[in-house]
């Protein structure tokens, strides 16, 4: 095989880009979005790395969010009101997998996997 130089603006260069490029998802919510990089938390605790403090139907350390190797998770850390993926409850202590486009519901916020 012949060693080449690719561009990045032509059709091959950007299907080469398109594949090393890291899927990373994003959680959107109330004009933030934050990236998930490996486990985000979700609660009411200034400790977590989502604060949601203006929903009283949130627990302390409501869920967590966690990337295991290319699949994100949800899981309920034994809150109170549960989660929702989907307008479904979420097992307590189990990791569910979530994919773009998927809706989580905590108490009466609305979080969106982009």
């Amino acid at each position: 095989m012949q060693d080449e130089t690719v561009y990045k603006r032509d059709q091959k260069g950007k299907k080469i880009a398109k594949q090393l490029k890291p899927k990373s998802m994003r959680l959107k919510f109330k004009d933030r979005s934050i990236h998930i990089k490996r486990t985000i938390t979700i609660g009411r605790d200034k400790n977590n790395d989502v604060v949601i403090n203006d929903d009283p139907l949130i627990s302390r350390r409501h869920a967590t969010i966690e990337k295991d190797g290319p699949d994100y998770y949800i899981m309920d850390n034994g809150s109170t009101n549960g989660t929702y993926l989907n307008n479904n409850p979420t097992p307590r202590f189990e990791k569910v997998k979530i994919k773009r486009g998927d809706v989580i519901t905590i108490g009466k916020t609305k979080l969106e996997i982009a």
